[in-house]
């Protein structure tokens, strides 16, 4: 097993016989993760696996990879390694669009097939998520079944590309999305027609002004953010900071705008800290996803965010043991109940966030405890 410094571990498995790998185990957000080996074959002197199944052991969304043949030494045409090169957003321009607010979350207006759609803005997706509705209005058809790790586990997902997507006429061209009956996977009633995830954060500047109500985006680099710098790690297409509780934990937490509560923290975190939030008998409910997870309201004395500490936090333990908000990477999200208090800039492309204190900004230090 190897944990290197700053990382995850990922253990390897060999056969004593043959001395081959047979597996790589690695941690995937709620669980393990494994990729098997086999079929091994000699070409020109190299043992190569041709066959190879990525699991969690879930079967139904297993991975199976199998290489019909190798060619080694060959001659490789340049364009089949070009580097890949990020992609921008489609505007000249900085714009400054309203935020929509609904049951607690923010959302925006976005144009496909030349219809207005709503879409909820959500840095805690890693893709850009479209109702079947929309597709169909597109003329578009998704392919696929995928499954998708929310509140719960579900599957139902397809894969498609849409011609463009627009926000006030900045484009998004050949965008691959997401697609699934989002009505029947998200609880709580809540109705919209589409997600903004990482892809549309990562092609732009976005800055979100929740006490004025309103997003501006542009290109990267087409403003200068206010407030303190946030070091991200988007490596998994999340935004994940680290963030110290009760000034003695330090530990990573996504960003998610789209959560609208303030605090969740998942189970795998209180777990091997115990006592960092006490447990209290206020059950409730966190939708999303898939549907819904039993929850308990409870309070963090501190979080220090971007060298800004906040007091009293109301969070929700999720009980889950599977789905997102199992995470065992990250001990949970920070929401909107938090985020409201800043303008918030999110430059991904540069792996960054910038947190300025908003007009309604307030640290919590003279709050009561909420449970």
């Amino acid at each position: 097993t190897v944990n290197a410094t700053g990382g995850e571990p990922e253990t390897l498995w060999i056969d004593p016989d043959s001395g081959f790998p047979v597996r790589t185990e690695y941690l995937d957000g709620d669980g393990p993760a494994f990729v098997d080996y086999s079929d091994w074959r000699d070409v020109q002197g190299r043992r190569i696996a041709f066959r190879s199944v990525q699991t969690d052991g879930d079967h139904a969304f297993d991975v199976v990879q199998v290489t019909t043949s190798v060619a080694l030494d060959g001659p490789v045409a340049p364009a089949t390694f070009t580097p890949l090169v990020s992609r921008t957003i489609g505007t000249d321009r900085v714009h400054t669009v309203p935020l929509i607010e609904r049951g607690g979350h923010v959302f925006t207006t976005v144009q496909i097939a030349g219809r207005d759609w709503l879409f909820l803005l959500d840095t805690g997706a890693q893709s850009i998520l479209v109702d079947n509705s929309i597709l169909a209005a597109a003329g578009v058809t998704g392919t696929g079944s995928m499954e998708v790790r929310g509140a719960s586990r579900t599957g139902g997902m397809q894969a498609a590309k849409l011609p463009s997507l627009s926000i006030d006429g900045a484009t998004m061209d050949d965008v691959v999305v997401s697609a699934m009956d989002l009505g029947k996977t998200i609880g709580g009633g809540m109705r919209f027609d589409g997600i903004l995830g990482y892809p549309f954060f990562a092609s732009a500047l976005v800055q979100l002004d929740f006490s004025h109500k309103v997003m501006r985006f542009g290109p990267p680099g087409s403003f200068t953010p206010d407030g303190s710098k946030v070091d991200l790690d988007v490596d998994r297409e999340l935004a994940e900071a680290q963030f110290t509780v009760n000034s003695r934990v330090r530990a990573p937490f996504i960003v998610d705008t789209g959560n609208s509560s303030e605090m969740l923290m998942y189970r795998p975190f209180l777990d091997a800290h115990p006592g960092i939030v006490p447990f209290t008998g206020a059950t409730s409910w966190n939708y999303g996803i898939g549907g819904g997870n039993a929850t308990y309201r409870s309070s963090l004395e501190a979080l220090e965010i971007g060298g800004t500490t906040l007091y009293h936090r109301a969070v929700e333990v999720v009980l889950a043991k599977n789905g997102a908000f199992a995470d065992r990477v990250d001990a949970g999200n920070v929401g909107l109940g938090v985020l409201s208090n800043f303008v918030a800039t999110f430059d991904l492309g540069n792996a960054t966030m910038y947190l300025a204190p908003g007009i309604a900004f307030d640290d919590g230090r003279r709050r009561t405890a909420r449970m």
